[in-house]
């Protein structure tokens, strides 16, 4: 008996970080479902090794079609969010299909074909708030039907299994496992400042992640300012470190100009995954500092425990599952806040045995929960209960 096919409908989730454990999954042939958008050709960019699955596009009504002028401007005018194209077609063949959230267009296909071809369905959640993306009835039919339907959920956080409980899903089908990062990959090392152009003497504070507001990169740049200001830091130089791309950089470059803070902040763009450890290696401390939305709070924290796994001391908040991850191997202030946020970074660069300390505890507290192969491990284990139905 060969290895099972496995439909991988991961969404925004089609990405380095992601789908690495995935290749590692024995006795599964796994193949992602890429949509095709803006935010997917980025990491597609980015993929290196990580996208050596094979991958199966699907589109939304935006990119093809004879509606296709009408549909983006329904986007621009009414903030009408793109919707996929039905696939569910697609899905026949397969053994396993493991889609995203409750809410998606990518569940609503899964669902579909499990009722039509008899595939069992894994939904992977990551959301963390309460009968949340439940605006219109349709988003709401959703969620009950896959609820009622999905054979199993796979959870990263115990606030997600208590959202899953509140919301009606069946205990025994909620699994809980922490995703995985390759800890070999990312491990202590050497520090490239001279590749990366970084000066030795500063104190380089590491921020990796989207511009979108939600990720608190204001408030991290309100402390910097604050840091600057601090006469007792006045012999040490400092410079923010800013990785990544996308949607909201206009808003930060502003800011920083309005702070004054150019002579401070560099901007990498994009970096290719397998550069990552030594952007967190050269660094003296790593900072998330994101925030809460009506409709999002910190799910999980990838670039928190890709830190955390190079002994990289970390200062993140009290944002959603944040303090499940980060335990207590990483500093945790107020969100929204740069007050705390500036306490918290000025006490690890006065002290820097204390930062010492935080790098080996996060280190280890990673290699014992968050290796891939724990996770592999939990994937396989939850497939085998539901491959058949």
């Amino acid at each position: 008996m060969g290895p099972m096919k496995l439909a991988l409908l991961i969404g925004n989730r089609f990405n380095p970080w992601h789908l690495r454990a995935y290749a590692q999954l024995d006795g599964f042939e796994p193949v992602a479902f890429r949509a095709d958008s803006e935010i997917q050709r980025y990491f597609l960019e980015q993929g290196g090794a990580a996208f050596s699955l094979p991958t199966t596009p699907i589109h939304f009504d935006t990119h093809s079609g004879p509606l296709r002028a009408l549909r983006r401007m329904q986007n621009r005018l009414f903030g009408r969010p793109p919707r996929i194209l039905p696939f569910a077609e697609q899905l026949d063949g397969f053994g396993l299909i493991q889609t995203w959230e409750l809410f998606t267009d990518w569940t609503a296909e899964a669902i579909e074909a499990r009722r039509r071809f008899h595939i069992p369905v894994a939904a992977m959640v990551w959301d963390n708030i309460a009968f949340n993306m439940e605006r219109t009835p349709l988003l709401q039919a959703r969620k009950r039907r896959a609820l009622a339907e999905a054979d199993a959920f796979i959870i990263h956080s115990e606030r997600s299994r208590r959202m899953l409980l509140l919301e009606g899903a069946p205990a025994k089908k909620v699994h809980f496992m922490e995703p995985g990062v390759d800890t070999e990959m990312f491990s202590p090392g050497p520090r490239e400042r001279t590749v990366l152009g970084w000066c030795e003497e500063e104190f380089v504070i590491l921020f990796v992640g989207w511009c979108l507001p939600r990720k608190g990169l204001d408030f991290l740049l309100l402390a910097l300012r604050e840091l600057l200001n601090d006469a007792d830091l006045k012999k040490t130089p400092l410079r923010l470190v800013m990785v990544g791309s996308g949607p909201g950089r206009e808003r930060i470059e502003a800011l920083i100009a309005r702070l004054e803070l150019g002579a401070h902040c560099t901007f990498t763009g994009s970096v290719p995954y397998e550069r990552m450890p030594a952007y967190f290696r050269s660094s003296d401390a790593f900072v998330l500092p994101s925030i809460a939305t009506p409709e999002w709070q910190e799910q999980f924290g990838m670039s928190l425990i890709e830190a955390m796994s190079c002994g990289i001391p970390a200062i993140t908040t009290w944002s959603g599952s944040i303090p499940e991850i980060a335990g207590d191997c990483a500093l945790l202030c107020q969100p929204n806040d740069f007050v705390s946020l500036h306490a918290a970074l000025k006490g690890l660069i006065l002290e820097p045995a204390r930062r010492a300390a935080l790098g080996v505890n996060a280190r280890a507290r990673a290699v014992e929960r968050f290796g891939l192969g724990r996770f592999t491990a939990a994937l396989r284990d939850v497939y085998a209960g539901i491959r058949s139905i």
